[in-house]
């Protein structure tokens, strides 16, 4: 069942990821290059992360005996520190603009909130 509720989130994350690039408006960085069709290895990398994701969250739901949607989006919520904390990092020290790491905090909560969710409702 946990194996089952890993995989759902690893396509619901990947998918919540490529609607929402497709949505937001582009970074400034980016807005100046033509929109380009992602690479296979770049989709398989991604599915990767998400599915590296869905497992490190599983993994510390089943450690803390936790259970449940609410526990999952919980502990998402309180995983996102770590994105946030290295993307200020990277707009502090780097010079990466703002509103790109915002965009990728953003889409770092909805995946997180996602995959939370559904792990939890299946531990």
């Amino acid at each position: 069942m946990v194996v089952g509720g890993i995989l759902v989130a690893t396509v619901v994350a990947f998918i919540s990821s490529f609607a929402f690039y497709s949505v937001a408006p582009a970074a400034p960085a980016t807005a100046k290059s033509p929109p380009t069709r992602p690479q296979a290895w770049q989709i398989i990398a991604e599915v990767l992360r998400s599915a590296v994701t869905a497992t490190l969250i599983t993994g510390l739901l089943i450690a803390g005996a936790w259970s449940g949607l609410a526990a999952g989006v919980l502990l998402g919520l309180a995983l996102w520190a770590l994105p946030v904390v290295l993307l200020t990092g990277s707009v502090v020290w780097e010079n990466v603009p703002v509103r790109g790491a915002a965009l990728h905090a953003a889409d770092w909560l909805i995946k997180l909130l996602a995959i939370g969710a559904i792990v939890g409702a299946f531990a």
